[in-house]
């Protein structure tokens, strides 16, 4: 008869935010006024936590079994799950308690700052009652901040999940599967003391005055770098699986799989952020995540050996058993498209604003950049760069024109497949009831199919024998890389 089954539940988490023991912690403001300069935005020493507490931490999930007909089982679920917002890096918010002297010209001052007839005088620093000290120097871009926004609340993540699963005949099951997420109020690290990197493009008396001094025209140009920490990010995921899986007779059990997805976000490092939309609208660089792989296949074959006691060979107990069961052969075979490739560009004959203000991209002449035919063909030579063919072709790209945006995207490329085999053997000994031991031997990429790292995606037109190079494979220890065998001696009770 139909079976159905439903499983509800709620989860609740609380994490406080962070602080330090003794209230020791720096945040930048933009509502107050620099010590240091007077100018608005500054850094404050507050006690307590950098951030608000968030108490609306529920997470529900659900899930439903529907056996209707015999053979046939749907499945579905759905769940949030919010995450730990951590600390993100060493030392982040502890901006003068350490303090810092920039011996630097001012900005536009291209004399050096040591010369023989002039020594810089030694800092001296004024040390406040709360320990801290202020920054001292006349150049402010070496004088960063951490902007951790107060209102940060904990991200969190949804999963969707719905399939079919079908008998067709004994030992012999289909299953069809979908699989999302999304991620929502996703943590980002991004530049907030910036200008738009097409600033001042109807005026080009200001943007030269702009190229020549960049630092003076910062929102704060009494600070170089202010990393803004806050709820910027978003991200999905979905993906279609197709799994067959047939259990044979004499103990082999066969099952492969093959999965289509897609990952798109605007950034893929935690704490993380680079690109050229405005901090203000982080989707302009939604693009293909990181570590998105279009194409998945995976194919294994188990087989336990048939000997020993209660087996069709050497059915014999006492020590036939003990040497000749237990034996088991595996087989893992994996194809994987590779990863995203993003490009960027040097020695361009143009002018552009520095990297703080956003990526630099190069423009794409022809579309759709990709790995060209044949891309194994990688040269006589592959260990100097000349003597190695390009895997993609330097003409899809060209430069963009001084202080504008190359209009090709983030991620944009397919970059190199990963095909891996993998076999292993083991043996299993019963030494008592409780305690047993294991022999294993696995010998991982034995058909040596190479694990290429990704090429060099710098674009450069004035060396074009650097672009496009493959220089190194994955590591030993790294799947997919050089052959290596593993012999394991493990005891387990």
């Amino acid at each position: 008869m139909p079976v159905l089954t439903l499983n509800i539940g709620v989860r609740y988490t609380n994490e406080r935010p962070f602080s330090t023991k003794y209230g020791q912690q720096t945040n930048f403001d933009p509502a107050v006024a620099d010590t240091v300069t007077g100018r608005p935005g500054g850094l404050v020493h507050r006690p307590g936590t950098l951030s608000r507490r968030d108490n609306n931490n529920f997470q529900p999930r659900v899930g439903v079994a529907w056996h209707p007909w015999q053979k046939w089982v749907f499945r579905g679920g759905f769940a949030l799950s919010t995450v730990d917002v951590k600390y993100s890096q060493q030392n982040a918010q502890f901006q003068e308690y350490e303090a810092l002297v920039n011996y630097q010209q001012p900005p536009g001052d291209p004399r050096p700052i040591y010369q023989i007839s002039k020594i810089p005088a030694p800092p001296t620093f004024n040390v406040r009652p709360d320990g801290t000290a202020g920054f001292v120097g006349t150049n402010y871009g070496a004088r960063d901040a951490q902007f951790y926004d107060p209102n940060l609340r904990n991200p969190y993540t949804m999963t969707w999940n719905a399939g079919i699963q079908r008998e067709i005949k004994t030992n012999y099951l289909v299953e069809l599967t979908y699989q999302g997420s999304a991620g929502v109020g996703l943590i980002g690290n991004w530049e907030y003391n910036t200008f738009p990197i097409d600033f001042a493009s109807d005026n080009p008396a200001l943007r030269s005055a702009v190229f020549a001094a960049p630092q003076n025209y910062r929102p704060y140009p009494h600070f170089g770098s202010i990393r803004m920490r806050s709820n910027f990010g978003h991200s999905t995921y979905h993906s279609g699986s197709i799994k067959v899986e047939k259990r044979y007779s004499a103990g082999v059990n066969f099952v492969s799989f093959y999965t289509l997805s897609k990952s798109i976000d605007e950034q893929s490092n935690d704490n993380d952020g680079a690109g050229v939309a405005p901090i203000t609208n982080r989707r302009l660089e939604k693009a293909l995540s990181n570590f998105d792989s279009r194409h998945h296949l995976v194919g294994s074959v188990v087989w336990g050996l048939p000997m020993g006691k209660g087996r069709r060979f050497l059915n014999r107990g006492g020590v036939w058993d003990r040497i000749f069961s237990g034996y088991t052969i595996s087989y893992v075979q994996t194809v994987d498209s590779g990863n995203p490739l993003n490009f960027d560009f040097s020695a361009s004959p143009f002018n552009y604003y520095p990297t703080f203000a956003g990526a630099r991209r190069p423009n794409a002449v022809r579309a759709n950049p990709r790995l060209r035919d044949g891309w194994r063909d990688m040269g006589p030579d592959r260990f100097t760069a000349p003597g190695i063919n390009p895997v993609i072709d330097i003409g899809y790209f060209g430069y963009p024109a001084a202080f504008t945006v190359g209009n090709l995207g983030r991620n944009t490329a397919t970059g190199i497949p990963l095909i891996v085999g993998q076999i292993s053997a083991q043996k299993n000994i019963s030494i008592t009831e409780r305690i047993k031991f294991q022999v294993r031997w696995d010998f991982q990429n034995f058909m040596k199919t190479w694990t290429f790292l990704n090429p060099t995606t710098t674009v450069d037109l004035q060396n074009p024998q650097t672009f496009g190079k493959v220089r190194a494979e994955a590591r030993t220890a790294e799947w997919g890389g050089q052959p290596i065998m593993h012999l394991t001696l493990a005891v387990t009770f």
